[in-house]
């Protein structure tokens, strides 16, 4: 008898950002519970729309590390991975440059003299 306990297929997809994860890590660190806070970094679940190749487009909520919510306003781009058995369950799998590439708007235009 065999069992397959391989690890789970992650599949890696575009999504769009719908919530102002922004917002919801300031409003999150306001808790007094986070003054002097030494945790595992808190994760926060912000909605998003994922585009998968040769699928139709669908919404989920992506988690994603506190620390990494700076850049995540409505409209942005990022790579997301998530399993297809369960498609509910999306995480976060960028990085901030390859964010800042692809999505422009986030860019301060320079400044001209």
């Amino acid at each position: 008898m065999s069992f397959s306990f391989g690890k789970k297929q992650a599949i890696r997809a575009l999504a769009d950002v719908l919530e102002d994860a922004r917002g919801m890590m300031n409003a999150e660190m306001k808790k007094p519970k986070y003054n002097n806070y030494s945790g595992a970094e808190l994760m926060l679940e912000v909605a998003v729309r994922l585009q998968p190749a040769n699928e139709l487009p669908y919404e989920a909520r992506m988690k994603v590390g506190l620390l990494k919510a700076y850049l995540l306003k409505p409209g942005v781009r990022v790579m997301v991975k998530y399993d297809p058995a369960k498609k509910e369950q999306v995480s976060f799998d960028d990085d901030a440059q390859a964010i800042l590439e692809r999505n422009p708007q986030l860019k301060k235009p320079a400044s001209s003299a």
